[in-house]
């Protein structure tokens, strides 16, 4: 449980950046509703480009999202630009439908074309600009998308949140191994998973193999430091995935993201200190609770709790620490720390094994924690 208000903008000093630069959220598969990692929802500074291929789901998309900060194309993202074949779920399955046949997920489906567009062809052919961040969901060709747009995932996008397949033969896509290692080796990090399972049973507790799920990844800044040579644009990347971390509420990462920013002169000390403080303030219930004994014992007896009246047991996980995202806070000491350890830092800069300092009042290291 947080009780601190994280700004997604980071800090009002901030806003005119976000301003000039917003971050643009691609949509893909679109239909049921469009999709943006920020609560507040579509705005000026976070805009959603969204595509759904689907007739009726596209018409219907049209009819619901009337802000002029969400753009809706009817077009399928793929690995090519031209006709392609779409399988159009019917009746009750119409919100799924996939460039791959669908009979394996046991849907009913007709083929269409439908006009085809890659990722890296999407900012010239509509005049958009490039995604920050990606939402994929397509039925299986998740794997298609994301080879069409290898020069936006190297160049662009920051973070990215898709479907997957544990089990190859329960999908005619790509298997969550194959996706995780196109990935991993365009620069992204995987930050979470969640995951479905083939059947749970309410009483007695069995479950079945994992089947399927979503998963969170955020770009390497390592990595984008290597691809991006302009001092301006690294620092508007760094912004950008700065708000998209702390979107998700992985505080830990955003501090070693801001700490980057103050020792490379991307943020001013003044920066640094504004943007962190609200995250400094966060405050996980467990902090309130003191150490006594047997706290473990009872701290057992509510995670179960948390199974028996938790209303998405199908997930064989409670919800809470099964659906994306983060809800832990920056481990600290005191409610003014001077300094914050980290374990398993992210970033190699001032990283010594596997823990990293981080000091808070003032900036002391160049290059050693």
């Amino acid at each position: 449980m947080l009780s601190a208000t994280l700004d997604e903008r980071l800090t009002p000093a901030l806003y005119p950046t976000f301003s000039d630069s917003p971050v643009f959220v691609y949509d893909i598969g679109a239909a049921g509703g469009v999709y943006t990692p920020y609560i507040s929802g579509p705005k000026q500074w976070a805009q959603i480009i969204a595509f759904e291929p689907h007739e009726g789901s596209y018409k219907k998309l049209q009819e619901k999202h009337t802000s002029k900060y969400v753009r809706i194309f009817p077009f399928a993202v793929t690995d090519r630009d031209g006709p392609a074949t779409l399988y159009s779920g019917i009746d009750g399955a119409q919100t799924q439908s996939s460039l791959m046949p669908l009979e394996n997920l046991g849907i009913d489906a007709r083929p269409q074309s439908v006009e085809g567009v890659r990722l890296d062809s999407i900012a010239a052919k509509l005049d958009v600009p490039p995604a920050d961040f990606l939402k994929l969901d397509a039925e299986g060709s998740e794997d298609k998308i994301l080879q069409g747009g290898t020069k936006m995932l190297l160049e662009n996008v920051l973070g990215i949140r898709i479907e997957v397949s544990f089990w190859k033969h329960g999908s005619n896509g790509a298997s969550f191994s194959e996706i995780d290692r196109f990935l991993t080796e365009h620069g992204f990090i995987l930050f979470d998973l969640q995951t479905n399972r083939s059947d749970i049973r309410r009483i007695g507790g069995r479950k079945d193999k994992v089947r399927s799920g979503d998963a969170l990844y955020l770009k390497h800044f390592d990595f984008i430091t290597q691809t991006t040579s302009s001092k301006c644009a690294l620092r508007t990347k760094l912004l950008k995935l700065m708000s998209i971390t702390v979107a998700w509420k992985y505080l830990n990462y955003a501090l070693e993201l801001a700490d980057y920013g103050r020792a490379k002169s991307l943020l001013s000390d003044a920066e640094f200190t504004a943007v962190t403080q609200s995250w400094l303030a966060t405050v996980d219930i467990s902090d309130r609770v003191p150490n006594f004994w047997g706290r473990l014992a009872v701290a057992r007896i509510f995670d179960f709790l948390s199974y028996v009246f938790n209303p998405s047991f199908k997930k064989g996980v409670p919800y809470d620490f099964n659906g994306l995202g983060n809800h832990w806070v920056v481990p600290r000491t005191g409610s003014k720390p001077a300094q914050i350890r980290l374990h398993c830092p992210v970033l190699k800069f001032g990283r010594k094994n596997r823990k990293k300092v981080i000091h808070i009042s003032s900036h002391p290291h160049k290059g050693s924690p």
